[in-house]
């Protein structure tokens, strides 16, 4: 008996303590749904990207979905003509939303995102039958495509950060803020807005008249390391993500991988010094070409085979001369020039962004894997490869006295309230060089703009030191008559204080380094001296147009990747290229298709596209 009571207490107490966590549950469901679905213990909103000034270049605001449940309609046709007049949608696409939804038997869907909060609540007054409104934080870029490939953007989901600084950087941005515990900690970078505006005017005009498949630009204060401007073409507009290609949102200063082509002389310069393996006003015949193996490397001007002469170091650097340069590096081991090169830190990864960022650390063989004919390339920039930060962060230890500085982006993370909570440190170590030895080649350096291959890059009050570049492009097959065309200068040259880079991959015509860089160079430096000289002035960087992304190349044998295409664009690519039948579903962008990009079209009988116009 009494063990049978103990089982009946147990049994009560058990049904009395699920009965609890059920209404607790219950609760906890209807306070959440009338609050919109937001858990505000929780919820963070995602803090701001400003740039050095507190320029806004990334912030989060708050918004609303309007979504509809098809079953629910009662008029279809009256309900898409009001909404279409408040959400600027025309009505027959609203209803043709609704009957493709009714066809596939979804009982929700998203009708439009980012709704003002405002509009929404006037919607939601006129009670319309499977009409229903969600929150959501809506990711906002208000200068659109500036600065478009460093920042980069994140999806749907404001936790969900999928490229570049957002991605960098979402741990930060989504810790809570000790004064504002709903918002996000904001993050400061080193970048100028206006720098950045002028940068990408000038290199995105260039990039469209020289055809260039991709360009990148950096400005760099060359004794902090800050990075004051970063610019890459083809760019995006990150608030419309979903339109874009995975190749122009590349950050191409911190990815691409080329051979630097005569950029590099300046270092090899250094290094002669530095060994002591060249007399003053000592002179190197070039005779145009220099043959080694079954090799020829020639030195060109305009097409043509050209003899410099006698040349001494500094004419070697300021006409860039191939054959000098290599004759000279002959006289330097294996070991030390591996040795300088090295020290550089070519082959190796500058930390301007935290790891996983996507930056590569270029190629630099080691000594086993060199080969008779490494000693004659490398010198003139040809056997190995850098990235553009790479090459500017160790041509600026030349110009700033000999300290190689680890570049930076991030400046500081700040409060709400505008304290700051953490601040970029200024890190650096000695490059291999003696004072003399750098400043030796700064002076080489201005030779080329003064009189040499870089006269281009003249900027009127101001003197400029630099470098042009012009690196032909390798493949397993051999060179490939496609060039990297570059520009890394610095000025004042008396005392340098800035470095910037410029290159042009691939183009049009017969351009080199002088002829398309060195300008962009001159042009933007031109455009932000009277800003430098007085940085106390407040000012806003203009609007930059999107560039017009160019037609895709398509293999006729092999599927196109359509995702992220306008339906119509995908259309006319089919009806171009493939000529097989079509099958859409949905409408607005592809978001998926069938069969996967890459199939063999010998194959494909019929191409599926998935739409959503909220991609």
């Amino acid at each position: 008996m009494e063990r049978s009571r103990n089982r009946l207490g147990f049994l009560v107490a058990l049904f009395l303590l699920g009965f609890v966590i059920l209404m607790g549950r219950i609760a906890y469901l209807t306070f959440d749904k009338a609050d919109g679905g937001n858990d505000d213990s929780s919820h963070v909103l995602r803090g701001q990207i400003l740039d050095r000034r507190g320029f806004t270049l990334a912030r989060t605001s708050e918004a609303s979905i309007i979504a509809l449940a098809p079953p629910e309609i009662e008029d279809a046709e009256y309900l898409a003509n009001l909404l279409g007049q408040r959400l600027l949608l025309q009505p027959s696409t609203i209803l043709d939303r609704i009957d493709a939804n009714r066809r596939r038997e979804r009982k929700y869907f998203y009708l439009k995102r980012n709704v003002d909060n405002l509009l929404a609540d006037q919607i939601m007054t006129m009670q319309l039958p499977g009409v229903y409104r969600e929150r959501e934080d809506h990711r906002e870029y208000p200068s659109e495509t500036l600065a478009s490939n460093l920042l980069g953007f994140v999806g749907r989901d404001q936790g969900e950060a999928l490229e570049g600084i957002e991605r960098d950087y979402n741990d930060i941005l989504t810790q809570p803020d000790p004064a504002q515990t709903h918002s996000g900690l904001s993050l400061q970078l080193t970048i100028d807005a206006l720098m950045q505006y002028r940068l990408e005017q000038e290199l995105g005009a260039a990039f469209e008249a020289a055809h260039s498949k991709r360009a990148a630009g950096i400005i760099m204060n060359i004794h902090t390391g800050e990075i004051l401007a970063m610019a890459a073409f083809p760019n995006f507009d990150p608030n419309e993500y979903y339109r874009s290609t995975a190749y122009q949102r590349g950050n191409w200063n911190i990815r691409l991988n080329y051979e630097p082509g005569s950029t590099v002389k300046v270092f090899m310069a250094a290094i002669l010094l530095a060994e002591g393996a060249v007399n003053p006003g000592e002179k190197f015949h070039c005779d145009g070409i220099i043959h080694f193996r079954d090799t020829t490397v020639a030195c060109r001007y305009h097409g043509q085979i050209h003899a410099h002469g006698d040349l001494t170091l500094p004419q070697i650097i300021q006409r860039s001369c191939n054959v000098g340069i290599i004759k000279a590096m002959q006289r330097v081991s294996r070991d030390r020039f591996y040795y300088y090169m090295d020290r550089l830190g070519f082959g190796h990864k500058t930390g301007v962004l935290p790891g996983g960022s996507g930056e590569t650390q270029g190629y630099f063989p080691a000594l086993e894997n060199w080969v008779p004919s490494t000693s004659y390339y490398m010198p003139i920039g040809q056997g190995f490869s850098v990235t553009p930060i790479q090459l500017l962060r160790a041509g600026s230890s030349l110009a700033n006295g000999g300290e190689l500085v680890r570049p930076h982006i991030a400046d500081r993370v700040i409060s709400s309230n505008g304290r700051s909570i953490n601040q970029a440190q200024t890190f650096s170590e000695p490059n291999p060089f003696s004072a003399g030895v750098n400043r030796d080649v700064l002076s080489m350096m201005r030779l080329v703009v003064q009189s040499g291959t870089g006269v281009a890059a003249q900027v009127p009050g101001v003197s400029v030191a630099g470098k042009t570049g012009t690196g032909e492009k390798s493949s397993a097959r051999g060179y490939l008559d496609k060039y990297v065309v570059s520009f890394m200068g610095f000025f004042p040259a008396d005392r340098p204080r800035y470095g910037m880079l410029i290159l042009f991959d691939e183009g049009e015509g017969n351009i080199s380094g002088g002829s398309v860089a060195a300008p962009v160079f001159s042009r933007v430096v031109e455009h932000i001296l009277p800003y430098i000289n007085d940085n106390t002035e407040s000012i806003r960087p203009g609007r930059l147009e999107p560039l017009k992304v160019r037609p895709p190349e398509v293999n006729p044998d092999v599927l196109y990747d359509f995702r992220g295409m306008a339906a119509r664009d995908a259309l006319q690519v089919i009806s171009s290229y493939y000529g097989v039948p079509v099958e859409l579903e949905g409408s607005g962008y592809v978001y998926a298709q069938a069969p996967p990009p890459g199939s063999d079209m010998s194959k494909v009988s019929k191409i599926v596209l998935y739409l959503d116009a909220l991609r």
